[in-house]
C-alpha cells in the first residue's frame, strides 16, 4: 500500500502531525503500537503554548469539555523556600490517557499496530508493520524518547508518575530536592497527577510503592540523522519547563506544514527534512538553551533558591513566551 506520509507513533506529536496533514489534504497515517486510552508517564500539564496548539488543531474545546482543570498559578518549593507565581496566561491540567484518546479520535491513527522495520528505498521508505507493508516518500519518527528509529544521547534520569484521589485546585505545585524534582497538578475526575524526574542511583527509593509508572533513561539531545523526528524523538525539553506537551504538539504541527509544502512542490525527502529541522530550530532553540542552563542550576540548590526568590516569574515568562510566527 502506498501513502503520502507514514508517522511512527500516534501519541501527542504523531497524532497532531497526522491531524494537521489531513487538514492540509495530505494522506497520512500514524502507526501506534498501544491502544488508547493507556497510562503514560507525563506531568499532565498543558502550558499556555500547548493550549494554543490544541486550539490550532481545533480540539481545545473538547479537551476543556473533558473536565480539564484551569491552572493559573504555581507554588515552587526549593529547600525551605516557597514562592507563589501567577501565570501570565492560564494552562490546563489533564491526564495523558484522556488527551491521547481525544487526539487519536481526530486523526488517522492505527492503534495496536507495531512497526517492525523501516528500510530506505530509491523512492522513499518501506515500512513493515504487524498489519502489512506501507510504501511512502516520507517517514516521521514520533516514537518518543525510547524510539528505535532516531539515535539520541541518554541521561541517567528516570520519570516516575502516579495519581492521587484529591484535587489541588488551580495550582501547580513544584518541588526541588536532592534526588531530583517534580510537580503535581489537578486533572479531570477530581484527581491529582504527580510526576517526578529522579536520578538513576536514587530510583529504588521511589518505585517501591504500588501504581508507580516509570520510564527512562531520558534523552535531551538527538543525534542528527536522516529521518524527520518530532516530539521526544527529537529530544526532550526539560520537564521543569512545563513545555513538554507544547513541544510535542508544536513539532508535530510544524512538521506537517513543512511536509505539505515540500510534497506539493516536488521536493526530495532530504530537502523537506532540512527545511523542517531549520524551522524546528528557529522555534525551539532559544527555549532549549534556556532549559539547558536551568538544568545546570537545578543541581545547585543555592542557585535554585536565588532564582525562585528573585527571578521565577521572569524565567517563566521567557520560557512560555509565544513562538514567533
Amino acid at each position: 500500500m502506498k501513502i503520502d506520509v507514514v508517522i511512527i507513533g500516534g501519541s501527542l506529536a504523531g497524532a497532531a502531525c497526522a491531524r494537521e496533514l489531513g487538514r492540509l489534504g495530505i494522506e497520512a497515517v500514524a502507526i501506534e503500537r498501544d491502544v488508547f486510552p493507556r497510562n503514560k508517564v507525563c506531568g499532565g500539564f498543558l502550558s499556555p503554548g500547548a493550549v494554543d496548539s490544541l486550539d490550532a488543531l481545533g480540539i481545545v474545546d473538547e479537551v476543556r469539555a473533558a473536565d480539564a482543570v484551569v491552572v493559573d498559578h504555581a507554588y515552587i518549593h526549593a529547600n525551605d523556600h516557597i514562592a507563589e507565581i501567577a501565570f501570565p496566561r492560564p494552562g490546563l491540567g489533564i491526564s495523558r490517557s484522556t488527551l491521547d484518546r481525544i487526539l487519536a479520535t481526530y486523526a488517522s491513527v492505527q492503534q495496536g499496530v507495531a512497526v517492525r522495520h523501516v528500510q530506505e528505498t530509491e523512492t522513499g521508505f518501506r515500512v513493515e508493520t504487524s498489519s502489512g507493508v506501507l510504501n511512502t516518500p516520507a517517514v516521521v519518527d514520533a516514537a518518543g524518547k525510547l524510539s528505535r528509529f532516531t539515535r539520541r544521547t541518554v541521561a541517567p534520569e528516570f520519570g516516575v508518575q502516579y495519581l492521587e484521589r484529591e484535587s489541588r485546585g488551580s495550582a501547580l505545585d513544584f518541588w526541588f530536592f536532592s534526588d531530583g524534582y517534580g510537580g503535581a497538578v489537578s486533572i479531570e475526575g477530581g484527581q491529582s497527577n504527580f510526576c517526578f524526574l529522579i536520578r538513576k542511583e536514587a530510583l529504588p527509593r521511589y518505585v517501591s510503592k504500588p501504581d508507580r509508572l516509570v520510564t527512562g533513561p531520558i534523552s535531551y539531545a538527538r543525534i542528527p540523522g536522516n529521518v524527520i523526528a518530532i516530539g521526544d524523538a527529537a529530544g526532550m525539553i526539560d520537564p521543569f519547563c512545563g513545555e513538554g506537551m507544547h513541544h510535542a504538539l508544536d513539532s508535530g504541527i510544524t512538521a506537517a506544514r513543512v511536509m505539505a509544502r515540500g510534497l506539493r512542490a516536488g521536493e526530495s525527502y532530504t530537502q523537506i527534512r532540512q527545511s523542517y529541522e531549520t524551522e524546528w530550530a528557529r522555534r525551539w532553540s532559544e527555549k532549549r538553551r534556556m532549559a539547558q542552563a536551568m538544568r545546570w542550576a537545578v543541581s545547585h540548590p543555592k542557585v535554585v533558591r536565588f532564582g525562585v526568590g528573585i527571578n521565577a516569574r521572569w524565567l517563566l515568562e521567557r520560557l512560555w513566551a509565544k513562538i514567533p510566527a
